[in-house]
């Protein structure tokens, strides 16, 4: 099994911006080392792999079953969306999708790198040209209007009433910086999340002062602001200098996972001092990613096939090891507690039905063995799984 998405560090000094994900876990995300403002190079005629990066192009040994070159309905295939290089269709193979969210099963965006945007309209997903070169590392869809940046300090926005600029041909305009807390500094974002009838949209970040909670507001004069909501609060007590997956069940409760097994819970998170609990989830590998299924169902996963699950405790998650497989874990979403998704390395899916999991096959992929990272589901039955060049649906359909 390959590690793609860390940098191993060994004998070495942790960089203060990284120090808490460097202590146990002995992996750093790429995500640091992304140089959001270069352009992509040229690609490659016959890319095989990942043009990316390469590291994804791979040849199955005992796994060959579950990487078919057909399609079929029970098989999760390659949208058109991606190819060897960027045309109005087309985003460029080497596209990293960052961040998907959508208000309905026909209005949703995903974002990703080098200025990368596409809208899905229930048929098909498109381009949509947005004039930079920037990554975009988070993505709020907030009423009608979309917001998309790899640092708050540039902020792009489409059919926002004060949209400024110059729209590009997608309709997105440079809107400039929120107002920053002193706290982010050098702040880097790893992903972020919005309940539907929430008023912030959910940072998780490092930054130099160790808030890893970030919320980012609009202001009744149309500005935007970013503010910490867990600088005061982070320590050996709670978990929360960095922060790699967050998702909540309500505009009101919100959950956390990052480095060193972090796990901790935000309650009255609307409110301008919400309430931080941690949990102890048994292990120091770092968790990527966090779905709450319902009330008393929360589920988290991490690296090297690691499964955690929250049933109600009040201090402690479960360790679960009904998921058979030891690859870095990047995703988990559902739509219910009997249909949840989990995906990562090496284009690795589970399926888990109420009743047991599954592997589901992922089709047509070649030598191509894509990290997979984020999860859209549109309504129950439906699954939109995306990575570094690669966005998967059941059967290849919308």
């Amino acid at each position: 099994m390959k590690t793609t998405w860390f940098i191993a560090v060994t004998g070495t000094v942790c960089a203060l911006a990284i120090l808490a994900a460097c202590a146990t876990d002995g992996e750093t995300p790429t995500s640091l080392s992304d140089d959001a403002s270069t352009p992509l190079p040229s690609a490659e005629p016959d890319a095989g792999g990942d043009a990316e990066t390469g590291e994804d192009a791979s040849v199955c040994a005992d796994d060959c079953e579950y990487y078919p070159d057909e399609c079929s309905d029970d098989a999760l295939c390659e949208s058109p969306l991606f190819g060897a290089v960027a045309t109005p269709e087309m985003l460029d193979v080497r596209t990293h999708v960052r961040a998907i969210a959508g208000r309905s099963p026909t209005d949703a965006w995903l974002v990703g790198s080098a200025g990368a945007a596409a809208h899905f309209d229930g048929t098909s997903w498109k381009p949509s040209v947005t004039d930079t070169q920037y990554s975009f590392l988070a993505l709020w869809v907030r009423g009608e209007a979309e917001i998309a940046f790899e640092n708050p300090k540039r902020l792009y926005t489409r059919r926002l009433d004060t949209d400024a600029g110059a729209p590009s041909a997608g309709g997105w305009s440079l809107f400039g910086s929120a107002k920053l807390h002193p706290a982010w500094a050098e702040g880097r974002v790893y992903t972020s999340w919005a309940h539907a009838e929430s008023t912030s949209l959910w940072i998780g970040a490092t930054t130099q002062r160790r808030g890893g909670l970030w919320r980012l507001r609009r202001a009744a004069d149309g500005s935007f602001a970013l503010t910490p909501a867990t600088l005061d609060k982070c320590g050996s007590t709670v978990p929360c200098g960095v922060v790699y997956g967050i998702h909540g069940r309500s505009a009101d409760e919100v959950w956390a996972v990052g480095p060193r097994g972090a796990a901790f819970r935000v309650t009255n998170a609307e409110a301008d001092e919400p309430t931080l609990s941690a949990f102890e989830t048994d292990t120091l590998v770092a968790l990527e990613s966090v779905w709450a299924a319902g009330p008393n169902d929360v589920w988290a996963v991490g690296s090297t096939g690691t499964v955690r699950r929250w049933r109600g405790d009040p201090h402690f998650f479960e360790t679960y090891d009904e998921v058979p497989t030891k690859q870095h874990l990047r995703v988990i979403a559902g739509s219910s507690p009997s249909d949840i998704w989990i995906a990562g390395d090496e284009g690795t899916v589970f399926h888990y039905d109420g009743t047991a999991w599954r592997r589901v096959k992922v089709a047509g992929l070649g030598g191509r063995r894509p990290r997979l990272e984020r999860i859209w589901i549109p309504s129950p039955g439906k699954v939109w799984i995306a990575g570094r060049g690669a966005l998967l649906s059941l059967g290849g359909k919308p």
